[in-house]
């Protein structure tokens, strides 16, 4: 039987979270379940059976059982509205078209296991696998998606979520229902559809990880947009639970990285998939790139290798431990970071446009004591060049 890791993450691409389609709560507690199921590697669909407990929690008996067998006939024939995505690159088109697409593949109720057999449909495998391809999708911890019981809200809690970074997001009133699937005839009074929806999603989600407040803005006397207010995220959770990534985490937006990226980077290092050495090592070398004119795009460029880590390896190399003949005396130390002084000094001297940004210090000495020295790192000698060496 398949279990939810309780701190398990789960991802959309942002062209599904701002897709037209509706659920009924079976529907949604079985996309949920589905979802959950999904890891970020996977290159393909599965097939998943879903414990009848898992999406009927207050009655059993036949009623419950003919609900769920209705739910997921009314699944074989659901279809969402969604942007289409380039083929190779899975990024959303600079001229938007749209498409209907099933959502699954199977979706069937079995008496004799006592829960739902059911797989996504793989015309949308660009929309929920291999997302880091993309870059263009959203997290969320399994645990809070779950405190949600109205479709409706769960559509909302995602919107919210892919703005996570930036604190605030305005929708049309007109865009809102159209992406919740809400047909023109219902809550035809805004009234009714701020308690209905609006106040009852801002209900539920005060309970997760993103609670928010709305304002309404107006066109004479009609409501014509929502703006969503939120804590920024990224930032706060990166330095509450990151040590020493705090300062990266800034230094990672005064480049130009988005928030939105620095909350995968932040989920990368709780999960060791690298240490906050690392981050340092990737801005160095995308810094000397930038200053030779091989890279255009500073802050893509850096979000690209820490995500597809592809100089982890490099990394690893220029913290291993020192030649063999000093093996012995640092047996007993963990390994070290270590930059030649030379690329430093030319990466103050000739500091790219984004560096430029960043406050300075008046002389070369001084930008050593402020970045390296008061952050441990000392000068040594390697093979008659110096280096800034950090141990760990």
């Amino acid at each position: 039987m398949d279990s939810t890791p309780p701190e398990k993450r789960v991802a959309q691409h942002n062209a599904l979270i701002n897709a037209r389609f509706s659920f009924v709560p079976l529907q949604m507690r079985l996309f949920v379940a589905l979802l959950s199921r999904i890891d970020f590697d996977d290159v393909d669909f599965k097939e998943h059976f879903i414990p009848l407990e898992e999406l009927v929690f207050d009655r059993r008996g036949g009623s419950a059982y003919e609900q769920v067998d209705e739910m997921c006939k009314g699944l074989t024939s659901f279809t969402l509205y969604i942007e289409e995505l380039e083929e190779k690159t899975r990024k959303r088109r600079r001229k938007p078209s749209y498409t209907y697409i099933p959502l699954m593949a199977e979706a069937g109720y079995r008496a004799d296991l006592g829960g739902v057999v059911a797989s996504f449909n793989p015309k949308i495998m660009p929309y929920l696998l291999q997302l880091r391809e993309s870059g263009n999708f959203t997290t969320a911890d399994i645990q809070q998606v779950l405190k949600l019981k109205s479709p409706q809200s769960l559509r909302i809690y995602w919107l919210l979520k892919e703005y996570a970074g930036f604190g605030r997001r305005t929708i049309s009133v007109e865009d809102l229902r159209f992406i919740l699937g809400i047909d023109e005839h219902e809550y035809p009074r805004f009234s009714n559809f701020k308690a209905r929806v609006l106040d009852k999603a801002q209900s539920e989600i005060a309970d997760t990880d993103i609670p928010f407040t709305y304002e309404l803005e107006r066109e004479g006397k009609t409501v014509a947009r929502i703006k969503f207010l939120f804590e920024q995220l990224a930032a706060s959770a990166t330095k509450k639970t990151l040590p020493g990534a705090a300062e990266w985490s800034e230094a990672l937006l005064q480049i130009g990285v988005s928030q939105r990226s620095i909350t995968m980077i932040a989920h990368q290092l709780e999960n060791d998939e690298y240490d906050v050495g690392y981050i340092g090592f990737v801005v160095r070398i995308v810094e000397t790139q930038f200053r030779k004119g091989k890279i255009k795009k500073p802050a893509g460029a850096i979000y690209k290798a820490l995500v597809e880590k592809y100089l982890l390896d490099d990394y690893h190399l220029a913290v291993k431990p020192r030649p063999r003949k000093e093996l012995a005396a640092a047996a007993t130390q963990p390994p070290a970071a270590a930059f030649k002084l030379s690329e430093v000094r030319a990466m103050y001297d000739n500091p790219g446009p984004f560096a430029q940004r960043q406050k300075r210090a008046a002389t070369f000495d001084e930008h050593l004591q402020q970045v390296y020295l008061k952050d441990g790192f000392a000068l040594e000698q390697r093979d008659g060049e110096p280096w800034l060496v950090k141990q760990g």
